[in-house]
């Protein structure tokens, strides 16, 4: 059986048309777990849950012992459901062998799941192919993907409706450019707004003042003032950014990260090309939002002055990593780097 998308599954889950393997895998970590829930609650009948549902963490089981209790028979029920988490299946060689296997004379009673949430597959290994070859002799495999901005807002939107709360969707993308693109921590913000909203609208001064900030929006707001010049907003900033005891490489990493977003759309825009290329090409689904801040950003600086900014950025990388010289030291002096550079002010 060929994979299937989201909608497909949805369709199978509300049918009651089951397959009895299932591969759930991808970027989006609460689609993968709100699904895998999903197949047990639809499949397990909770009268007779103790003896036809079957749980293991892959941290802390073998393959054997899985296949055991996929064998068995249901009680009182149309199947035996064996739901399994992180378990890593592509590290062996001989647990393919066997779960391919398992898979070739599945049981029609049981509904075997294997999902992924801390642990993140490379799908593009000859062995992962091997085990998504496997599960769809016997059933589905379905890759769920980071969902598009307008798609979240428009989640956080109706999610406020049920939470008794208004959320514009202009106000909705705002929340995720400031907590970031997650959906299980989104889902959990807007728990927050939503009880603090008290059943009226969630406005953008709500988000600024009860949303818990990602390091990303604040790595936004960090290059934001550093473009802008103003030195001790970027230095409060940073500082903030050391109290909440945050990593000084994962620091540079996002400021990175930020500075080749302006690199990739200023690019763009002098090879004719739109904001749109950009986030296809790159695969921006999910961020839109960083090209949008990176657009605001980028607007006054030249193709050389981030080039400059890049090099400046991949300098401090090497000696965070190669030197004992301080670590916060470092970042404070690339600030200072970055905003002569954004002035157009040549130091030594």
């Amino acid at each position: 059986m060929p994979k299937i998308d989201e909608m497909q599954l949805k369709k199978e889950i509300k049918s009651g048309d089951f397959k009895n393997a299932y591969l759930l895998y991808g970027e989006e970590s609460y689609l993968k777990e709100y699904y895998a829930n999903e197949l047990k609650n639809k499949i397990v009948d909770k009268t007779f849950e103790a003896f036809n549902y079957h749980s293991f963490d892959g941290k802390d089981t073998e393959l054997d012992d899985i296949l055991k209790d996929a064998q068995m028979l249901p009680m009182m029920s149309e199947y035996n459901f064996v739901l399994v988490k992180d378990y890593p299946i592509e590290k062996s060689s001989n647990d393919i062998k066997l779960l391919e296997e398992y898979l070739s004379d599945a049981p029609d009673s049981t509904v075997l799941v294997f999902w992924f949430d801390a642990l993140d597959p490379d799908v593009k290994s000859a062995k992962f192919k091997k085990v998504i070859k496997a599960f769809e002799k016997a059933g589905n495999c379905v890759e769920l993907q980071k969902r598009s901005e307008n798609d979240v807002a428009k989640l956080l939107v109706n999610g406020a409706k049920k939470r008794g709360a208004l959320l514009d969707i202009n106000v909705a993308k705002y929340l995720i450019s400031v907590s970031g693109n997650d959906m299980k921590n989104l889902l959990n913000e807007l728990d927050k707004l939503a009880y603090y909203a008290n059943g009226g609208e969630i406005t953008k001064d709500i988000v600024d003042n009860m949303a818990t900030k990602c390091l990303q929006a604040r790595i936004y707001d960090l290059s934001k003032y550093v473009v802008a010049g103003k030195s001790s907003l970027a230095y409060d900033v940073l500082n903030t950014l050391f109290e909440m005891k945050e990593e000084p490489i994962i620091i540079l990493s996002a400021v990175s990260g930020v500075y080749v977003d302006m690199y990739r759309v200023k690019c763009a825009k002098n090879a004719g090309l739109g904001f749109d290329d950009v986030a296809k090409y790159f695969n921006y689904r999910g961020r839109e939002f960083a090209l949008r801040n990176a657009t605001r950003d980028c607007a006054n600086l030249s193709l050389e002055q981030l080039r400059t900014s890049l090099d400046e950025i991949s300098k401090t990388d090497v000696k965070l990593k190669s030197t004992a010289i301080d670590k916060k030291l470092l970042l404070e002096e690339l600030v200072i780097k970055l905003i002569l550079t954004a002035k157009g002010v040549k130091y030594a």
